[in-house]
């Protein structure tokens, strides 16, 4: 049964995850991927979820697709008890699962249980399509992207970053234009979307 931890801001919400996961994290070990962030100018992000992970006792292992080969990668994705990833542009974190297999990695342990946390990029992949997103991301840095085609591992449509003062507008854009033709989801950064199976919750911290 699957098990999605998605979250506009992870730093913001970390404190929720040993709850949702059903047992102590300590000890527990994290395949983390940073891709999404490879082609943005702002990447504070990630190095705060590194710091929300050592505050969780875990051990985080990194994926770094310009290093490690598909098969490198597949076993980490395999072996570490958790999945993070992390927010950016969403169109290249999507090309570049694509472009090593990855995205059928990572369903495929998603459906074994896996716990997967995904912080904005991260979650918006889970959707059906994510063309709604090119109002907040820049469709151009993925320029190997053939398919807008989601994981579509939920049938709603996450909207990170409500009344944020960087990309509130932006998620303010795509609710008024996409609201009467798909199922928006609007988290702001201080609350998760928790899918266990086919129930979702919304928590807030």
């Amino acid at each position: 049964m699957k098990k999605m931890f998605l979250c506009s801001s992870f730093k913001d919400t970390y404190s929720l995850l040993s709850d949702f996961a059903g047992e102590s994290l300590k000890g527990k070990s994290v395949t983390f991927i940073p891709t999404a962030s490879e082609v943005e100018e702002v990447t504070h992000y990630v190095e705060a979820a590194k710091e929300a992970f050592h505050q969780l006792d875990m051990h985080i292992e990194t994926v770094q697709m310009a290093e490690h080969t598909a098969e490198e990668m597949t076993r980490m994705i395999e072996k570490n008890d958790v999945i993070y990833v992390s927010g950016g542009n969403t169109f290249y974190l999507l090309q570049e699962l694509r472009k090593h297999g990855l995205d059928h990695v990572l369903k495929e342990e998603m459906s074994k249980g896996k716990l997967y946390i995904g912080e904005s990029a991260g979650s918006i992949i889970m959707a059906p399509n994510i063309e709604y997103i090119s109002l907040m991301d820049d469709q151009e840095k993925a320029p190997e992207l053939l398919s807008f085609e989601g994981f579509n591992d939920m049938s709603s449509y996450p909207v990170p970053h409500m009344h944020h003062a960087y990309l509130g507008e932006a998620a303010q854009q795509i609710i008024k234009k996409y609201q009467e033709t798909l199922s928006l989801f609007p988290l702001t950064d201080e609350q998760v979307l928790l899918i266990t199976g086919e129930q979702a919750e919304v928590k807030s911290v």
